[in-house]
């Protein structure tokens, strides 16, 4: 075979697994839209629910705080369903860009030793449902992961509060930090 023919062979599979891969991406990105700014992102899924989230201004942010200080954020999910679908599974993170908060680990300093001294709680209206600890934690964590069946909109609104939680000993160690975090609602498989 000659090298023309290799090279024209050669282009024509490079051509057609090209197409098959643009067409294979174009297949499976179709059915996915999602659309937002960063504090108000909506998602929909072949056209089955769609789940818009609406956090006003996403950051939640607790600063030279002393024992006792919390902040709070309030967010929605909207849900709605079709007549094919009614039931979406969602995950609530907590994206923690700063937190300078930590762990007492000299008890001479009149400390306790170990203390979760930055903690969350997060409700659906009155009811918490998760709670735990954030001290010395950054990065993504997930805070819960909710299922909804409904055969109507709805929107589900939620409380974020994080916490410097006061041990009633010395927290000097905690004096002058910083956390920063942003919520998220990212679409999850249902367990």
């Amino acid at each position: 075979m000659s090298v023309g023919k290799k090279n024209i062979i050669l282009a024509s599979i490079l051509c057609i697994s090209i197409i098959t891969i643009g067409v294979s991406f174009a297949y499976f990105t179709s059915n996915t839209e999602v659309k937002g700014t960063g504090t108000s992102v909506s998602g929909k899924t072949a056209e089955l629910i769609k789940v818009t989230y609406d956090a006003g201004s996403s950051t939640t942010t607790l600063e030279n705080a002393i024992p006792g200080d919390a902040a709070t954020k309030d967010f929605s999910i909207k849900v709605e369903p079709t007549e094919n679908e009614n039931t979406v599974t969602y995950a609530i993170i907590l994206d923690i860009s700063t937190n300078t908060f930590s762990y007492c680990n000299d008890a001479s300093m009149g400390c306790e030793l170990n203390a979760e001294e930055l903690t969350y709680s997060l409700k659906e209206g009155e009811n918490v449902i998760a709670s735990g600890n954030l001290t010395e934690i950054t990065g993504k964590q997930q805070l819960a992961k909710i299922t909804k069946n409904t055969s109507s909109d709805i929107t589900y609104n939620y409380t974020l509060e994080i916490t410097y939680v006061d041990t009633q000993k010395t927290q000097n160690h905690n004096q002058n930090k910083t956390f920063t975090s942003n919520i998220l609602v990212e679409f999850a498989k249902a367990e």
